[in-house]
């Protein structure tokens, strides 16, 4: 299986000098299993460049699985070639939004008051599926989506290969929290705390001994208590997911759109610290950069 990270940023592209190593692209990551198997994994902008790197040979299936419609997740979309080409078959799968379908949520983003091209205009095979929690078999992977916590819809996918190789992208991610009790309220804090904890581990069982876990880690600790509720990890709650399943390898994902090459590398240094701090010297943790491939 290999993984090729096309768009690492979170909420906005960021192109400049100051994001040149890790990338400025939104969310996109393309998996191959051994068969040719083709997955990719969110729309963002880093799409693009992947679209046009498959033009340089015959087109497979192209097999898409959308976290959420969050527009970060999408909007590359409208801008990936093999869209265009009536020989191209692309399967788009995701959770719908209330009463709208994936197919819905995605063609109104193609609307004229927004681009110059209709969904209905592209010229590919392209077939929407709406989806929940389940498993499907798409060559010879096999994905698995569970909902992980987001302020709308969101689905994490584990993706295995026959051979017993294993990733998983959380997409945006934050673990659980009793939102429900106030300071000195223990109303029902005993039996809401368990609740809590009983998901956060539904969560790190849903990642249990992949190889590879790319993980939502947007904040530093310090940037997090404003941002509660946005529906993001920081880099510490990530380390402790792939202590907690037992994970291979690490790479933190959806980067901050305000943080620098430099920073990130800063961040990088900190989350292998946490990792050995709390136990786990074989984990490996990295910083996902456009470009970068693992083969596992």
């Amino acid at each position: 299986m290999k993984i090729k990270f096309w768009g690492v940023r979170g909420s906005i592209p960021t192109p400049g000098p100051n994001t040149v190593r890790y990338g400025g692209n939104t969310t996109c990551i393309e998996v191959c299993g051994h068969d040719g198997t083709l997955i990719v994994l969110d729309c963002g902008t880093g799409i693009r460049s992947l679209g046009e790197s498959m033009m340089r040979k015959p087109l497979p299936v192209i097999n898409i699985f959308i976290t959420h419609t969050h527009w970060d997740h999408i909007h590359g979309f409208p801008f990936f070639i093999p869209a265009y080409i009536p020989t191209s078959t692309i399967n788009i799968y995701g959770p719908p939004h209330f009463n709208k379908s994936l197919g819905e949520i995605m063609s109104q983003q193609m609307q004229y008051s927004y681009f110059p091209v209709r969904a209905d205009e592209l010229k590919s095979k392209v077939k929407y599926t709406d989806i929940k929690e389940e498993s499907r078999e798409v060559g010879e992977l096999s994905v698995r989506s569970t909902l992980m916590n987001h302020p709308v819809t969101c689905y994490g996918y584990r993706i295995e290969e026959k051979s017993g190789k294993s990733m998983i992208y959380t997409g945006d991610h934050e673990p659980y929290y009793n939102f429900l009790n106030a300071p000195g309220d223990d109303t029902d804090r005993e039996e809401n705390d368990l609740i809590v904890s009983e998901q956060n581990s539904r969560t790190a069982m849903f990642a249990a001994g992949v190889d590879v876990l790319v993980s939502d880690a947007q904040y530093l600790e310090e940037e997090y208590p404003p941002k509660k509720g946005w529906g993001h990890s920081t880099i510490f709650q990530a380390v402790d997911l792939a202590v907690a399943a037992k994970v291979k390898h690490l790479v933190l994902f959806h980067h901050e759109p305000t943080r620098s090459d430099d920073a990130m590398d800063k961040l990088l240094e900190t989350a292998i610290a946490r990792g050995a701090a709390i136990g786990h010297p074989e984990l490996k943790i990295t910083a996902a950069k456009e470009g970068e491939e693992i083969v596992i």
